[in-house]
């Protein structure tokens, strides 16, 4: 059943552009805008900053897509398991950072739910 890779990608790219979008927005740019005598006065550390916090977002999205090109193409389950993993530790630690329910922690909780469908139907 391709619905449930389809439902991964879409869930996954959603909360990958959330998180890029929002995230740039409400976290980075007003971290960034601080006035800082500290680590995240060198601008290559707020390069490292940015690209660090950006790059679960594109994570999430390549391994939406993986999901879905790995079922499309006939691959084997490893690229599902690896999301599996990937999706489950973001979502349970994005929890666990928080200490509660996050919109993105759900998503990616059920992006390792669709993503645990895709392989158990197919």
């Amino acid at each position: 059943m391709l619905i449930f890779a389809i439902a991964t990608a879409i869930i996954a790219v959603t909360v990958a552009s959330a998180h890029f979008i929002l995230g740039e927005r409400v976290v980075l740019k007003p971290l960034f805008a601080e006035s800082t005598e500290g680590l995240l006065s060198a601008p290559s550390m707020r390069h490292l900053t940015w690209a660090m916090f950006q790059l679960h977002s594109l994570v999430w999205a390549s391994l939406g897509i993986a999901v879905l090109v790995n079922r499309l193409q006939g691959g084997n389950d490893l690229i599902g398991y690896l999301a599996i993993l990937i999706f489950a530790i973001s979502g349970i630690g994005n929890f666990a950072a928080l200490r509660r329910p996050h919109p993105g922690g759900i998503l990616l909780l059920l992006a390792a739910t669709t993503t645990a469908a895709d392989i158990w139907f197919n």
